[in-house]
């Protein structure tokens, strides 16, 4: 009874912050290297083949009454090669839906991105990267699925039907958005693959609010800017065996994230690991691997490779004060990526890409 009790009233608080949207939060994926635009603008079109394809699904809580289900793609190629020369510039469009809580809070987000990469040496195995995103995002929810306060009786009964004379404006609202990141990768042999990057998102600081701004400032409702680090590397210790440390940190109002972990990877048939010239999707290989989101969880990770598709399964197993609720549970994830060439030019030049 007790745990029940728990429950709903994690649900009421969630809820309760998600219908004020008061400095509200990002979503965020444990596999975060596998959602390269969601991540960080700079990484559109940094890829070893021409284009990507990259989905990503999440589903969180799912012991809980209300789970989260997150679900984001994208697809981005790399132009203008031929050209540029040393340079090309990297384009895409990606989407990610955000559900939540008993009244289907949604959040949907379509994003265009543009980056220019700018090879730094003849054979381009050092690449420094700026990009931008422009964002259209809209969020609604129902409001006949939550249960407020003046639709509770003094007996404890509940009258739906009730009015709950709360400021309701507009079950739904929607706006632009603007994000810009930077990342530099580095490939000083076939066996090493560095990068580091980061981005900084709602450059406009938009309003989010279902409410009337008369009674709720505008100013109370402001989504804060998102500062966003990240940092990792492949390092192939022998030609089948690899070793890939990530790291990732973001700051957003008076939240902060810290996820450190590691992959290690068992390779098959490996050809020219990140450059195009020789094509980096002919191998495979399984990864094994961890994280820890500081203070929140521990993912694990099963990753598979072949040709040119990329597959992992993610499991949170969440060691917050949450756990009472979610019974140790956390998230379930999923993503696959597929990448492919386009006809080559007679000017292409190798590019070395990291492996994500």
């Amino acid at each position: 009874m007790m745990k029940t009790i728990t429950r709903l009233l994690v649900v009421a608080l969630v809820l309760l912050s998600t219908f004020q949207l008061a400095k509200a939060q990002d979503i965020h994926f444990s596999q975060f290297y596998a959602s390269p635009l969601t991540l960080n603008p700079a990484m559109t079109g940094n890829v070893a083949e021409h284009y990507r394809f990259a989905v990503t699904y999440r589903n969180q809580w799912a012991s809980i009454p209300a789970p989260y289900s997150t679900v984001a793609a994208s697809i981005d190629a790399s132009v203008l090669g031929c050209q540029l020369g040393m340079d090309h510039v990297g384009v895409g469009l990606a989407f990610f839906n955000d559900k939540s809580g008993d009244g289907g809070l949604n959040d949907l987000s379509i994003l265009g991105s543009l980056a220019y990469h700018k090879g730094l040496d003849q054979e381009r195995r050092y690449v420094l990267s700026a990009g931008g995103q422009f964002a259209f995002k809209q969020k609604s929810v129902n409001l006949q699925d939550l249960i407020f306060e003046e639709q509770i009786s003094d007996d404890l009964t509940i009258d739906p039907s009730a009015p709950n004379m709360e400021p309701v404006q507009a079950s739904s609202f929607n706006y632009f958005d603007f994000r810009v990141g930077g990342l530099f990768t580095a490939s000083p042999t076939d066996r090493i693959n560095m990068y580091v990057g980061g981005a900084y998102y709602h450059l406009s600081k938009p309003g989010e609010s279902f409410l009337v701004q008369d009674v709720i400032p505008a100013d109370d409702n402001l989504l804060d800017p998102r500062m966003v680090f990240h940092a990792g590397g492949s390092f192939f210790l022998t030609e089948n065996f690899s070793l890939s440390p990530s790291a990732l940190y973001m700051s957003q109002t008076a939240s902060s994230e810290l996820v450190v972990g590691t992959a290690f990877g068992l390779h098959f048939d490996q050809g020219n690991r990140y450059s195009r010239t020789k094509s980096s999707s002919g191998g495979s290989g399984i990864y094994l691997g961890g994280w820890y989101r500081v203070g929140d969880a521990i993912v694990f990770l099963l990753g598979v490779d072949y040709q040119s598709f990329k597959f992992g399964f993610s499991y949170d197993v969440n060691v917050s004060g949450l756990k009472e609720a979610t019974l140790n549970q956390g998230a379930v994830e999923l993503s696959l990526s597929f990448t492919g060439r386009l006809a080559e030019c007679q000017k292409d030049l190798p590019l070395y890409c990291p492996r994500f």
